[in-house]
């Protein structure tokens, strides 16, 4: 059962929404279905996907470096999305994403794009702790639950008007959020 127009087919974060605060079912936030793509490899080609932006490919150095590894543990995760059809690497040149690593590497940029925005612009969170908490969290949530989540984001960073909300938009909720007691672990 669809509740508040969920799945109506339309995209909230790249410009396709109607503004109407629903969400969509067009694969912005698969759960990609591929066996053995673990949430560390998911990391690898999260950072994979950044970092090809724009260039001719990303060369290992660069790859463990911003993963915070060393070069064989980098190596390692490269040789594994390259068994997965996600990536390429020709004799120690530089890493290409395949297309379906690709579109893999934007779903999961998508996912974690969106639950740092939540945690950030509506929770409040510092940046920091945001990017690490997104990391983990994106991996766990489902589709609906993240379309949901979309909707919501969209509907409490935007003015009545349409417009993007000033930081004054959001002090009351913020305010409230921390005014309430912590939740024992």
């Amino acid at each position: 059962m669809q509740h508040n127009g969920i799945g109506n087919g339309k995209s909230l974060l790249n410009g396709n929404g109607n503004g109407n605060g629903h969400a969509h079912t067009n694969g912005k936030f698969s759960k990609n279905s591929i066996e053995g793509l673990t949430p560390t490899r998911e990391n690898y080609l999260r950072t994979l996907y950044q970092l090809s932006r724009g260039t001719d490919g990303v060369r290992l150095t660069d790859l463990a470096r911003a993963e915070g590894v060393r070069l064989p543990t980098a190596r390692h995760a490269v040789n594994c999305l390259r068994d997965l059809g996600l990536a390429n690497q020709e004799n120690y040149g530089k890493i290409q994403l395949t297309a379906n690593g690709e579109r893999i590497g934007r779903q999961i940029c998508d996912r974690f794009d969106l639950t740092r925005k939540f945690l950030i612009e509506v929770l409040g969170v510092h940046a920091e702790a945001a990017e690490r908490e997104a990391s983990v969290m994106e991996h766990h949530l489902e589709e609906d639950t993240l379309e949901r989540l979309a909707a919501f984001v969209k509907h409490v960073t935007n003015c009545p008007g349409g417009e993007y909300a000033s930081p004054d938009c959001l002090v009351n909720l913020r305010a409230s959020m921390d005014e309430r007691p912590q939740i024992p672990a």
